[in-house]
């Protein structure tokens, strides 16, 4: 009998404990609660526990939502409630900054737009004409016949559609428009009161209501800064530039997605430009008075962020992979910018994935 007691959850959605010398994740835990290992395999520097029996549990645990949680490998926090979950995705992000040897002077701020029914975008694998998803740690395929992370509507549409599709699936939905893809190779998506098109293959965030998070927060700092120009950094759609441009900013979009280039000339038209590059090849930007920018998981990376610290004073960095962004953040602070706010989007409950929005500003006064 070796027993655990879990310390806290880590950014792979285990619950991580200590025992005779050796470190143990523990799926499907809770911090604080008790267990007794019973079978476990040994990964490079730790164990990743298979079987357990809950010695003591935590009054934060709940009884999942979904019958296939598990079994279907996308979602490992669905047992915990939702409020213990968003401070546990405080303490993961706490906890890459003080691995980066970082301390902030603001405290994170979460936002959530609601745990079920939420998502209006996903991916399934077509299995015996039904979306199905990989179980957990494995590429085997489980069929799915309830999602409440999902639109319940979206959800319906999917079975309906995905009997006559093969492998993997990119769907998208409105709630607001009723749009949905792949039937249609383009809809219309509704953010902030505004229309907003896009093509198969455009990037769009994972729900309407979270991509009008993202857009709040980001004209909140636009309405404090009044910048003339703007560079909108890997902006798919023209999601941000549409707002930017409304305020009569000179925006400039930065995009190599045919699919998104051209969706991004259908919601602008002239009212913005677009330079039809990969960001990440950029030499130089322009001097301006905002960045934007929200770059896949890879974050920016030394180079463009130094590119980015280089041609402006204010940035507004969105990402999709926090501990990139906090790589990043040591090349911000070695060109003198600080964070002015920090904002952790939850639009991915259940899971230990979160989004994150830092609004930095450089400050030539700093020793």
């Amino acid at each position: 009998m070796t027993e655990v007691r879990i310390a806290k959850i880590i950014s792979n959605g285990c619950g991580i404990g200590w025992a005779d010398g050796k470190t143990f994740f523990v799926p499907y835990t809770c911090p604080g609660e008790t267990v007794d290992i019973k079978s476990a395999v040994k990964e490079k520097s730790f164990f990743y526990v298979e079987d357990f029996d809950i010695l003591e549990a935590s009054p934060e645990r709940r009884k999942p939502l979904c019958k296939h949680y598990g079994t279907c490998g996308g979602c490992s926090l669905q047992h915990i409630s939702y409020p213990a979950q968003l401070r546990i995705k405080k303490e993961i992000f706490a906890e890459l900054l003080k691995q980066n040897g970082i301390t902030l002077e603001i405290e994170p701020e979460i936002i959530t737009p609601g745990e079920l029914g939420m998502r209006t975008r996903a991916k399934f694998f077509a299995l015996k004409g039904m979306p199905a998803y990989r179980r957990k740690r494995s590429n085997e395929l489980v069929v799915i016949d309830e999602c409440p992370l999902l639109d319940p509507v979206f959800f319906d549409k999917i079975k309906a559609d995905i009997a006559k599709r093969r492998g993997n699936i990119q769907y998208e939905y409105s709630k607001i428009t009723g749009g949905f893809m792949p039937k249609a190779k383009s809809m219309e998506k509704s953010v902030c009161g505004k229309t907003v098109k896009i093509k198969e293959n455009c990037f769009f965030q994972s729900s309407e209501e979270g991509a009008g998070i993202m857009v709040e927060l980001l004209m909140r700092e636009v309405e404090k800064l009044n910048p003339e120009t703007a560079a909108d950094l890997f902006c798919g759609g023209g999601l941000f530039s549409l707002f930017l441009a409304e305020k009569g900013i000179k925006t400039t979009g930065y995009e190599i997605v045919p699919e998104s280039c051209a969706s991004f000339a259908e919601n602008l038209g002239d009212k913005a430009e677009i330079v039809k590059i990969d960001a990440y090849k950029l030499e130089k930007l322009e001097k301006t008075d905002l960045v934007v920018a929200d770059p896949p998981r890879e974050g920016l990376g030394k180079k463009l962020s130094e590119i980015v610290c280089d041609s402006t004073e204010n940035v507004v960095y969105i990402a999709c992979e926090p501990p990139n962004l906090v790589r990043d953040l040591k090349t911000f602070f070695a060109k003198r910018f600080h964070v002015k706010h920090l904002y952790i989007l939850d639009l991915f409950p259940d899971t230990p994935h979160f989004e994150t929005v830092c609004v930095l500003s450089r400050t030539d006064d700093l020793p």
